[in-house]
């Protein structure tokens, strides 16, 4: 995957799990000691997520870390994302 919006969105997926186990253990488990278990698990997913986009989302041509993405162009090459040389 060489599309650095694919793999922010895959990040963010990720990021969503993360806070989705932790909404659920809230929600739905009464035994606190799962609750716990529960809560450091989502925040640990949420933090693998956050880690893995400042590892992955780069460009392609100057593999700097573009951060939020805005607009189809690199913010330090000026180079667009899809067009990989």
């Amino acid at each position: 995957m060489r599309n650095p919006v694919a793999k922010a969105w895959c990040c963010v997926g990720i990021m969503m799990l993360g806070v989705g186990l932790m909404m659920t253990s809230l929600a739905f488990l009464k035994t606190p000691g799962l609750v716990y278990l529960f809560l450091i698990i989502g925040i640990a997913v949420f933090i693998g997520g956050i880690v893995l986009h400042y590892a992955i989302v780069r460009c392609p041509h100057c593999g700097s870390h573009l951060g939020r993405l805005y607009g189809p162009r690199c913010p330090f090459c000026g180079k667009e994302y899809n067009k990989a040389e």
